[in-house]
């Protein structure tokens, strides 16, 4: 990770773990996606519009991933607040993007799924944005880093041995994926993917055969030059 002001720390769920969220820390969880007879029953916990766009999802692994996400996200939101995950009032903006109504508390979050993962990042009062990827063949590659990528990204693009070039295609996507997904800002009608002062975005080692990042909102409130350092915690009940 770049800079001074900035760890990792990887750790694996358990039990009885009860998560304190500092004000200089990050919190991302990497679940696995249970199989649908294991989430049916909690669709209680979801919005009646939650459980209307699953029930408009045509293949079970899309289901599947979108109940994770939502059920998964309210899960960790009530484990934070103590607000039973029924109660939040979760919304969702123009982009998708989920969203708290009026929250008690200034907790930011947002989520990813992707295959069979799913990564759901936590903050106090910043906000924060995560992109989680698998990965797999892209057979457009070319055309869609002339569209979103700069010209020295298109460049690494092309010079990477084919083997590795899907994996640096998608870390490299993953990085302004989360980076839009936490200004709030969607795909259609941005033209420029670029780096955002305000903002940190780093890569995250997950689980093999996937690819992922984070981005952070930054104000100010992370000393440069010394100073307690702003820690990223990954907890993971995936092995590898």
């Amino acid at each position: 990770m770049p800079g001074s002001n900035f760890s990792e720390v990887a750790v694996a769920t358990g039990g009885s773990l009860q998560p304190l969220l500092g004000k200089s820390e990050a919190h991302l969880w990497l679940q696995t996606v249970p199989p649908l007879e294991k989430l049916l029953p909690q669709l209680d916990f979801l919005s009646p519009e939650e459980r209307r766009r699953a029930e408009r999802l045509q293949l079970p692994a899309d289901r599947c991933r979108f109940l994770a996400g939502r059920l998964g996200l309210r899960s960790l939101l009530s484990r934070y607040s103590g607000i039973p995950p029924q109660a939040i009032p979760l919304d969702h903006s123009s982009t998708g993007k989920p969203y708290w109504r009026d929250p008690p508390l200034p907790l930011q979050f947002n989520l990813s799924h992707s295959h069979e993962r799913v990564l759901i990042g936590l903050r106090w009062q910043y906000r924060i944005g995560v992109d989680l990827e698998w990965v797999r063949p892209v057979l457009r590659w070319q055309r869609i880093a002339q569209r979103y990528f700069s010209a020295a990204e298109q460049v690494r693009l092309a010079n990477c041995p084919a083997p590795e070039r899907d994996a640096l295609f998608f870390q490299m996507w993953t990085q302004k994926e989360a980076l839009l997904k936490g200004t709030g800002r969607g795909l259609a009608g941005s033209a420029a993917l670029g780096e955002d002062s305000r903002w940190v975005t780093l890569p995250l080692q997950v689980a093999g055969g996937y690819v992922a990042a984070v981005a952070l909102e930054m104000r100010g409130e992370i000393p440069e030059d010394g100073g307690e350092a702003l820690t990223v915690r990954l907890y993971t009940d995936v092995e590898g």
